[in-house]
């Protein structure tokens, strides 16, 4: 298994391949192209053909605020590696293109260069439960401690940063009332079930308010509120 920490990914939804993945793709090659006077981002595949409904030019639009940006969608075309694929083009006054940037979406936020291929780094030496289970019976060391050893200590302040940021979606989702994002024209829900789930008899109250929180957190990742990947949106 790769670390938690590519597991567990904090960014904005509502999808961490369609919206995440090229945000922070963009932020890269902004800060590797600050000079640029116009960029292009050239969608292709899957990111294309889902890409506007996922909010995918809404997200690369913040991070290329008040720059010049066009956004292409290829839907017939693909790059050679995996269908979420991107070309980001740094270009000068006259439009001529100054470096270019192939990079691919392969899900769960992560984002993967043609020079790097599918590798596997993994963190973790066994790769079954079982297997994970039996070493912590034989050493003496508690699941966690099995993690600690793979992971470093470091890895307590990262899991205590992501479940702050799941308990504050979780609560924006059930105070927010309002539109979806969308032509659908949906309104928000996870108010309106919590309200109601707290005046249901007890044996009712559980149910209602689990599902008043998966609305929250769901509405929250509609909108483009700030989720976790565990391990998509």
């Amino acid at each position: 298994m790769d670390s938690l920490k590519k597991l567990y990914r904090i960014g904005v939804g509502p999808s961490s391949s369609h919206t995440m993945a090229p945000r922070r793709a963009a932020e890269i090659f902004l800060q590797r192209h600050p000079e640029a006077q116009q960029y292009r981002v050239i969608l292709f595949a899957s990111l294309a053909a889902t890409g506007k409904g996922h909010l995918t030019d809404k997200a690369l639009e913040e991070v290329f605020f008040q720059r010049s940006l066009e956004v292409l969608w290829r839907q017939k075309e693909e790059l050679p590696l995996h269908p979420n694929g991107m070309r980001f083009e740094a270009l000068d006054d006259d439009g001529q293109t100054i470096d270019s940037w192939d990079v691919y979406s392969i899900g769960g936020g992560a984002l993967l260069e043609k020079t790097e291929g599918f590798k596997n780094r993994s963190l973790y030496p066994l790769t079954a439960m079982d297997a994970v289970l039996n070493e912590c019976r034989m050493s003496g060391r508690t699941y966690w401690q099995y993690v600690e050893t793979c992971e470093g200590p470091e890895i307590w302040d990262f899991l205590a940063l992501v479940w702050e940021t799941m308990k504050n979606a979780l609560e924006r989702g059930l105070v927010t009332e309002g539109m979806l994002p969308g032509h659908l024209k949906i309104s928000r829900k996870a108010k309106s079930l919590h309200a109601k789930a707290k005046k249901q008899t007890a044996d009712l109250t559980r149910d209602g308010l689990l599902a008043s929180y998966a609305y929250a957190v769901s509405e929250e990742n509609a909108s483009k509120g700030t989720i976790v990947t565990a391990p998509t949106c």
